[in-house]
């Protein structure tokens, strides 16, 4: 369960930093549009963070079967951070806020 909680978070926080460089979702997130570099930081962010949760996973066991649960992991982060932009988008940095103390504490636990 811990690791479900780390990949999904570090997987939420890179569709949060993906969105975040669409300009719609900056309108709607910042209430105003990113400059270009801050736009392409974010998408920086978001691969690194995806591409992070993706070797987290695979250092769990047979590859094949990491993939496939990486992929269902990246779904379910990928419509909960759809449905906060549809219907909490006043909330939405505080859910990103509270998904990257949840993944702190996930981390934590696991290291204890």
């Amino acid at each position: 369960m811990i690791w479900f909680l780390i990949i999904w978070t570090l997987a939420t926080l890179g569709f949060f930093a993906l969105a975040s460089s669409m300009s719609k979702h900056q309108k709607q997130i910042f209430a105003k549009e990113l400059t270009l570099q801050q736009t392409r930081l974010t998408t920086t962010v978001g691969w690194l963070l995806l591409i992070v949760s993706l070797l987290i996973c695979l250092t769990q066991g047979h590859w094949s079967t990491e993939i496939s649960y990486w992929v269902g992991v990246i779904s379910f982060a990928a419509l909960f951070v759809g449905l906060c932009l549809s219907y909490f988008e006043q909330k939405i940095k505080n859910i990103a806020v509270s998904v990257l103390l949840l993944f702190i504490f996930s981390l934590t636990l696991h290291l204890i």
